[in-house]
């Protein structure tokens, strides 16, 4: 009786721990909690058969955990080069979509950051119209917290352009390495 009596008091407070705990989830303290919220512009260079050109565009995103942006950005650049067609034409490089971004140690001065945007677009071309294309563009670089409410950035990857119709300028002679200047303005709260 007196292990009996035992065995079901240890049962008794062993099932009060393992029932006690709180779930853990995606949202919640555990999980992902939102800590601040940003918007910027950029401005960056990149190239189209041999020709350097100036992209801009902007940004807004929402940060967790101090480290995960998430949020729409969007570029876009005009641009004149022949493609090796010896016809010189003129486009229009547009695109956006979901932008990813990875701030590890963001509370140092100086640190890394990683970014992803993937969306639709369009391209158009003199005389030609314009089609629909699918863009894919990872990067990573550097970030400087210049002030509390302003980062600057420097980044660098590679444009994957897919889905275009036309030739030249195909989607070989659209994907492309690029380098960007981010402006970050927002606030960050929480510990």
């Amino acid at each position: 009786m007196k292990k009996l009596a035992l065995f079901l008091t240890t049962l008794f407070f062993v099932s009060f721990a393992a029932f006690g705990q709180q779930d853990q989830t995606l949202f919640g303290e555990a999980g992902l909690r939102l800590t601040g919220a940003w918007g910027g512009t950029l401005v960056g260079a990149t190239g189209f058969d041999g020709e350097s050109a100036v992209t801009r565009g902007g940004f807004g995103v929402l940060e967790f955990n101090k480290t995960l942006l998430v949020g729409f950005g969007g570029v876009n650049t005009s641009e004149t080069t022949d493609f090796g067609s010896g016809k010189a034409k003129s486009f229009d490089l547009e695109y956006g979509g979901l932008m990813l971004g990875f701030v590890p140690n963001s509370y140092k001065a100086v640190h890394p950051k990683f970014s992803f945007l993937m969306g639709g677009g369009q391209v158009k071309v003199d005389d030609e119209g314009s089609d629909k294309i699918f863009v894919v563009q990872p990067g990573a670089g550097v970030e400087v917290n210049v002030f509390r409410w302003f980062r600057l950035g420097l980044e660098g990857g590679y444009r994957f352009v897919s889905d275009s119709r036309f030739d030249p300028p195909g989607n070989q002679d659209l994907s492309g390495f690029f380098g960007e200047l981010k402006f970050r303005f927002g606030w960050s709260w929480g510990s």
